[in-house]
């Protein structure tokens, strides 16, 4: 029996990092600036949200490890269009918020409640 991998998009604040052109990557790398620019753009944001941005890396890490392949897991930055697009859909006023197979909205940390909305979608029998 084939199952199908529960979706669990996230939308919340996420770090960005100005990457260059593939051919400036190379004179970036060989002169050893390419690490040192994307180092002092992460550096430059606030303390609160990068400990927010390991909390929810923190979170997926346990739900992937719980569900391994059952699990399909999607990053979306709030501020992106895609980001804003989803916050129009389904409400979104905070972040994170956890948007299982497209139905379902969790806005929050509580891990048993995403679990829960997890579980609700696997324990469906797949459809064909």
């Amino acid at each position: 029996m084939y199952m199908k991998a529960v979706s669990l998009e996230v939308v919340g604040n996420l770090l960005t990092t100005y990457s260059h052109c593939s051919r400036c990557e190379v004179v970036f790398r060989e002169s050893g600036l390419g690490k040192e620019a994307n180092k002092g753009d992460i550096e430059e944001y606030p303390e609160e949200l990068k400990e927010e941005i390991l909390k929810v890396s923190d979170r997926l890490g346990e739900l992937k490890q719980l569900y391994k392949h059952r699990i399909a897991i999607r990053l979306t930055d709030a501020q992106s269009p895609r980001g804003i697009y989803k916050s129009l859909i389904h409400g979104l006023r905070q972040y994170p918020a956890f948007i299982i197979e497209g139905k379902d909205v969790y806005t929050g940390w509580d891990r048993e409640r995403i679990e829960e909305l997890v579980d609700k979608y696997l324990e469906q029998p797949a459809s064909k």
